[in-house]
């Protein structure tokens, strides 16, 4: 079932609009597209792509195969639930409605079984049509490959269905009921079906299967990689760390109350005799003030005991006094005015400076410091070794002439800022693998880092070594392929050590995509790192979209707040991306005609 939304597989995404499509005439198909989803975090779950096709798609072709009318039933569908999100049998009752009286029997089945074809389907109904109508039995269930029944994944004879959904609207309704409600009691056949009835449910279903979205690959990442170990550490040496939980203060700020400003301490009302002793940042010796008395006082200096307010020196006037102390007098400009910083002005004991998945910069650790703080469990920083492959590739200080059929490294030397501008704490130079099998199975074994990045080796080529090697291996792929261009060649493993692996493609600047895009993501799931997205409204996506894919594209300033987009690229060099500080990540498809563009994420990549 998918996510709430509006692209829905209606008659123009693959619905039959109350059309046959194909197949026989007196079979119908329901397609359920209407759940929330909540496992995938609420998105069209149907729009998600396995093994590069969106599972909805899948379906629907299978359906298609073997039915003429074919309903989806969902949001954006030929029909959906009433009302919205009520459940599985409440949408089935609503496309039994819609299919024509030649219909004898039903297919029903959910969006999110990306292996099914058009055979399993075939083999439900068979099923049914050995046996004569008055004798059949009411429905054909599928059996998984670890013996569990598919309840959304069926065929029926049209009548048994029908009653079944009238005994349930009979006896308190359709809506929310489990959908096992429609079998029981009921004649049922089942059908082992094995794979065919594979579902996704989680963002680990989907890991390893081929090209996905790139909206959806931080998530799959999340899913499927095991997070750095956590490691308690002081502030100063926990900076560039992923806080694992939220940074709370210990102390007050200030501790005790101090004054904010040269100036002089006070007690009472004024005018104040300036009796006290001078107090000094640092000195902790007793002191106090009576009423009507004042005392000169530093920045951050301890305020006396009896001090209730302290002026600094420009609001104040001193004069002396022909006999006794001299006398401090505020200006018309005081008014209101208390430089005094009592305890816990800034934060109290408690107070939460930071939340988990925050970095840990700088600034924040100075802030820890103040706070009394002395350990920090952080994950990270991720460090990273960085490794070209290619036997055409020569060191970029390679001096002229070439020699024929060779390229110096020209992106080798830049992926090491880019990925640092991704969260990797640390890029060591680039290093080079030999294209022989020995030698990346050798890499794979002994390289160092917590992330090992490869740039090229991942198109499946002739002399693309790298999937071989991590079956060798033992490696585990959780991310095959991203739905982007440029850069949706990419790989991302799980070594038999633990270490990950980053597969980048060869060209230049689908190099750069991918390591600031991905590259961020694999931060973010080994660290735990929580963002804030920069977005920015821009003019012209109807042009530059790509159907199926994301485009990442260089934008640059336009002097007037908003960005110029660089809509064609040239990907085997850098050129393209000179002057442009970040990288809009262009959706696959446009707004529709009178809707309100959506923001687009930007992406400093340097």
């Amino acid at each position: 079932m998918t996510g709430p939304g509006t692209n829905g597989p209606g008659p123009g995404r693959g619905g039959c609009g109350g059309d046959v499509c194909g197949g026989d005439g007196s079979v119908g198909a329901i397609v359920l597209t209407g759940g929330r989803a909540s496992r995938l975090g609420g998105i069209d779950k149907g729009s998600v792509a396995v093994a590069g096709r969106p599972m909805v798609e899948a379906v629907l072709g299978a359906a298609r195969a073997v039915a003429g009318p074919v309903r989806t039933v969902g949001p954006g569908g030929d029909t959906r639930e009433d009302p919205p999100f009520s459940g599985p049998v409440a949408g089935i009752a609503a496309g039994l409605r819609t299919l024509p009286e030649s219909v004898d029997l039903v297919v029903v089945v959910a969006c999110d079984l990306p292996d099914l074809d058009a055979a399993t389907l075939r083999d439900l109904l068979d099923a049914l049509r050995p046996h004569p109508a008055s004798h059949r039995p009411g429905a054909a269930l599928a059996v998984d490959a670890a013996g569990r029944d598919q309840y959304l994944l069926a065929a029926w004879d049209r009548r048994a269905l029908t009653s079944r959904v009238t005994a349930l609207e009979r006896s308190g309704g359709v809506g929310g009921r489990a959908v096992r409600a429609l079998y029981d009691g009921e004649d049922v056949v089942r059908v082992p079906v094995g794979s065919a009835a594979r579902d996704v449910d989680t963002w680990a279903d989907v890991a390893g299967r081929g090209p996905i979205g790139l909206p959806h690959v931080g998530a799959v990442l999340r899913s499927a990689l095991t997070p750095s170990p956590a490691d308690g550490r002081p502030p100063l040496a926990a900076v560039g760390g992923v806080l694992t939980s939220a940074l709370i203060a210990v102390d007050p700020m200030p501790r005790e109350p101090v004054s904010a400003m040269d100036g002089y301490a006070l007690a009472g009302r004024g005018p104040w005799r300036l009796t006290g002793t001078s107090r000094r940042a640092g000195d902790d010796s007793p002191a106090s003030l009576v009423p009507g008395s004042a005392a000169p006082i530093a920045t951050g200096a301890l305020a006396p005991a009896g001090c209730d307010r302290v002026l600094r020196h420009e609001l104040v006037t001193v004069t002396r006094a022909a006999a006794g102390p001299d006398v401090v007098t505020a200006s018309p400009d005081a008014a209101g005015v208390n430089d005094l910083r009592p305890v816990g002005e800034d934060w109290p004991v408690g107070h939460q400076l930071a939340a988990a998945g925050t970095v840990l910069d700088a600034a924040l650790a100075s802030a820890a410091l103040s706070a009394g703080v002395t350990e920090i469990p952080v994950r990270g920083p991720i460090r990273a070794s960085l490794i070209t492959t290619g036997d055409e590739v020569l060191p970029a200080e390679a001096p002229s002439p070439l020699p024929p059929g060779r390229i110096r490294d020209t992106v080798g030397p830049v992926l090491g800022a880019v990925l640092t501008r991704a969260g990797f704490g640390s890029v060591g130079p680039p290093g080079h693998c030999p294209d022989t099998a020995d030698a990346v199975g050798a890499l794979l074994k002994d390289g160092p880092g917590d992330v090992l990045v490869l740039v090229g080796a991942t198109g499946g080529g002739v002399a693309d070594l790298l999937r071989p090697a991590l079956a060798r291996a033992g490696a585990r792929v959780v991310l095959d392929g991203v739905r982007v261009r440029p850069g949706g060649s990419q790989l991302v493993a799980v070594l038999a050590d633990g270490r990950v692996l980053l597969g980048l493609p060869g060209n230049p600047l689908a190099a750069v995509s991918a390591a600031a895009t991905t590259g961020r993501a694999l931060v973010d799931a080994l660290t735990g790192r929580q963002r804030t997205p920069t977005v920015a409204h821009l003019n012209g996506l109807d042009d530059l979209a790509a159907p199926g894919r994301t485009r990442i594209l260089p934008a640059r300033p336009d002097g007037a707040g908003g960005w110029t987009i660089t809509p064609r690229l040239r990907t085997a060099h850098l050129a393209d991306l000179a002057g442009a500080p970040v990288l809009a990540l262009v959706p696959d498809t446009a707004p529709a005609d009178g809707a309100v563009d959506e923001p687009v994420e930007l992406i400093e990549w340097i």
